[in-house]
């Protein structure tokens, strides 16, 4: 592009009508000018207090420097190729801020006459970063929930799969599929409650054990501050409602002198909590001649949802069960999903 014998910043020094230049200074948008050469010949002050850059420096290509280097060719072709066929256009890319951070910016022009003759281009400007980082965080949200809800509807598959296919009756299917879906509502409720980012895991634990020893001397807990991110949550009190269920039926719960202790320790170099549960003082325990569904759901389904392994065992003097799941230290900052730490088996 070639410069015609008037220069952009001669140009620049030439546009002196007050009251538009008053306007267009105060104007709560960037603007911008180009000539018939498609060389920019002014710029308003927010445009200036932007960049942080004189208009000397701006006029002609040097708005240019500014732009993104990855943006500045599809830049460029969009605004000459608009220039040429006389056509308004709108465009974004990132233009290097006066404090040297890239912000995305949107661009709209479009050509003006004088006389009816073509004269040149007006630009408007204005900082889109935020909306943008707003777009994607809603994108990230949308798929965090579509995740979350498919998960969901996953252990709820397997819960209605497993508890109506057993031989019972159908009355007591359907009133132990009940309680399973009360104990994931009160699981999803802890997590409402938390914003769905993470919850404490005593408070998981306390939540899911209460209505089984409302008066807390059977079941005694010990363990370290932790936290879990929500599969985790969901996953652990999902375990415990199965184990006090089985327990307040068959094991330690049915009888007055049965007890239940419930230990977790932290695994740093895995990022998980290892949780060991163990029944005594109950009924003597046969190994099962199959593997029930709730030890099939702990094993199978809540594992995997929790990142994390389980195993159960039905020793002789009551069950026995370790549960592995991704965790967090209380002091430790939230975790993405990416980041999530192969297990190995319990």
């Amino acid at each position: 592009m070639s410069e015609h014998a008037t220069g952009p910043y001669e140009r620049a020094i030439a546009t002196s009508d007050r009251e538009f230049r008053e306007l267009a200074d105060f104007a709560p948008v960037m603007i911008w000018r180009a000539g018939v050469d498609k060389l920019c010949d002014w710029f308003n002050k927010p445009w200036l207090d932007y960049t942080g850059r004189r208009m000397e420096e701006e006029v002609g290509n040097g708005w240019a420097e500014g732009v993104h280097p990855e943006d500045l060719e599809r830049c460029l072709a969009t605004y000459v190729g608009a220039f040429d066929a006389r056509e308004p256009f709108s465009m974004e890319y990132r233009l290097r801020r006066r404090d040297g951070e890239y912000c995305w910016l949107l661009d709209n022009g479009a050509p003006f006459y004088r006389d009816g003759h073509f004269a040149g281009y007006f630009g408007s400007c204005i900082d889109v970063t935020a909306h943008r980082d707003a777009q994607r965080a809603q994108r990230i949200l949308i798929n965090e929930l579509n995740h979350r809800v498919k998960n969901t509807l996953a252990v709820v598959q397997a819960m209605a799969i497993q508890s109506f296919r057993e031989e019972r009756p159908a009355e007591q299917s359907l009133a132990l599929f009940e309680s399973r879906l009360r104990a994931l509502a009160g699981a999803h409720d802890l997590l409402v409650a938390r914003g769905w980012e993470q919850v404490a895991l005593r408070g998981v634990v306390e939540a899911t054990i209460a209505p089984h020893d409302p008066d807390g001397d059977r079941v005694s807990l010990d363990g370290p501050p932790l936290m879990l991110p929500p599969e985790s949550a969901v996953s652990v009190a999902m375990a415990l409602h199965e184990l006090l269920t089985n327990a307040t039926k068959y094991g330690a719960l049915s009888v007055p002198r049965g007890t239940i202790r419930l230990d977790w320790r932290y695994v740093p170099e895995r990022h998980t909590v290892r949780l060991e549960w163990k029944e005594s003082g109950g009924p003597l325990v046969e190994p099962p001649g199959q593997r029930g569904f709730g030890t099939r759901f702990i094993e199978r389904v809540l594992a995997a949802q929790a990142g994390g392994t389980a195993a159960v065992t039905f020793a002789e003097d009551g069950v026995h069960c370790f549960f592995e799941a991704e965790a967090r230290s209380s002091t430790s900052p939230l975790w993405g999903r990416a980041g999530t730490t192969p297990l190995t088996t319990v």
